[in-house]
């Protein structure tokens, strides 16, 4: 589906509120692809259920600017609702609704203070690449700052008449990449003890006429532990990832991990994977998304040289949940069968190898399924540190600036009789219509 970003714009009337495109590369199928998000930043996978959802009322933050992509199917029309909230804009107090269809294409820029709500959200997932804001030192210094970031969400009536609104300043101070680090370590290690669910914040006004933002916290019911799968294959696990509740089923799951995160899109029709995937330098950590019922087959083959259960098969068989990451060690090869409308976070631990070298786009190794000769590899062994993933990003940062000209690459590898060694050759396919 062609997506012109300049025509959703055209058509969206608040200051600051807009689409920006995503840069993907087609991996295989038409409506497959994957979609990097070229961040060490936190990225939160916000999950809305299954049931009919919308949140009832609005949302505004003051300190965050919220950068959601919405995925899910291309049949879903999402009602998204506006209100710019924020005193001294040139849009104060418009109000705007419009449509929106998932699509891992495009994502919407929310500006702080612009209040924001949706309906029709159930069985749709958006992933929120979100910015942080600050007060401005001078607004510290001159005690100005009525706001902390415990109670940056604001929740407003959604049938609130305009002349009610009274306005909102938010803030403007761009955070450090400690700011969001700090954030990261403190949800990986405090969300899995969280006793409420996520705060809604009201406005009151005292008998003596002061204003007051009061958080109301429903306390957690605790939620059933997950039946975890188990594997035989030595560092294959699959665990729960911390989160917090914001409602019946759905939910916030924060991705702290420092290294670029990417997804991959497998369409809307039958996708299962034609061959085994090897990483030598990559241990996917992966979160499926997509329907609750639906059975995902996942086969692996350990190929790692001096593995304990080297060359060891296995077929293991899940079920798509946010809550849960599964970890797949380098040399590990797996494949993976019913994956139409399932959608892969991958924000995996990346490793060097003894010249403190990773290639990305060439650490995959295509393995036909029905080849049982499996060869052993070594590999690499040495993590990368916050340095090497920000030199990533920075790579990352570069590529998506022009659109791409080649599909995802496949690698296979093939016995050289010349030189008499096998060799691993990576096969290319332009992107049509592209030089």
């Amino acid at each position: 589906m062609s997506i012109n970003i300049d025509e959703l714009n055209n058509e969206i009337i608040i200051d600051g509120l807009y689409w920006v495109a995503r840069w993907r590369i087609n991996n295989g199928k038409d409506d497959s692809f994957v979609v990097p998000f070229p961040t060490t930043y936190p990225v939160n996978i916000v999950y809305h259920g299954e049931r009919k959802f919308k949140y009832g009322q609005y949302g505004i933050h003051l300190g965050q600017q919220d950068v959601l992509t919405f995925l899910g199917s291309a049949k879903k029309r999402i009602l998204a609702k506006f209100i710019d909230c924020r005193i001294g804009s040139p849009t104060f107090k418009h109000k705007q609704e419009f449509y929106i269809t998932p699509s891992s294409a495009k994502t919407l820029v929310i500006p702080p203070g612009v209040a924001h709500t949706f309906h029709n959200l159930e069985y749709v997932y958006t992933l929120n690449s979100y910015k942080i804001l600050l007060p401005t030192l001078e607004q510290i210094c001159c005690g100005e700052v009525h706001w902390t970031p415990e109670s940056d969400i604001i929740n407003i009536p959604e049938d609130i008449e305009l002349d009610d609104i009274t306005g909102y300043l938010p803030m403007s101070e761009e955070a450090s990449d400690l700011v969001y680090h700090q954030i990261g370590k403190f949800q990986f290690e405090n969300l899995n003890m969280h006793r409420y669910q996520h705060a809604e914040t009201r406005k009151f006004t005292l008998d003596n006429g002061e204003v007051i933002n009061v958080r109301v916290r429903e306390e957690n019911h605790e939620r059933s532990k997950s039946v975890l799968p188990e594997s035989k294959i030595e560092g294959v696990v699959f665990q729960e990832l911390p989160s917090i509740k914001t409602g019946a089923e759905s939910c916030i799951v924060p991705l702290t991990r420092q290294s670029p995160l990417y997804l991959v899109e497998h369409g809307e029709e039958n996708y299962d994977f034609d061959s085994y995937g090897l990483h030598l330098g990559q241990e996917d950590h992966l979160v499926f998304l997509g329907n609750s019922t639906q059975k995902i087959t996942l086969k692996l083959v350990d190929m790692r040289e001096g593995s304990n259960s080297q060359f060891m098969e296995e077929e293991i068989t899940f079920f798509p949940s946010p809550y849960i990451e599964l970890i797949i060690p380098c040399g590990v090869a797996h494949a993976l069968s019913n994956m139409a409308k399932i959608i892969t976070v991958n924000r995996p631990v990346l490793y060097l190898d003894e010249q403190f070298q990773y290639l990305p786009g060439n650490d995959v190794i295509d393995w036909p399924i029905n080849d049982v000769n499996y060869m052993s590899y070594k590999v690499n062994t040495i993590e990368a540190n916050s340095e090497y993933y920000a030199h990533i990003v920075t790579q990352q940062l570069e590529v998506i600036k022009t659109p791409p000209t080649h599909n995802t690459p496949k690698s296979v590898v093939i016995y050289d009789e010349s030189i008499g060694k096998h060799v691993k050759v990576i096969l290319k396919e332009k992107v049509e219509g592209r030089a």
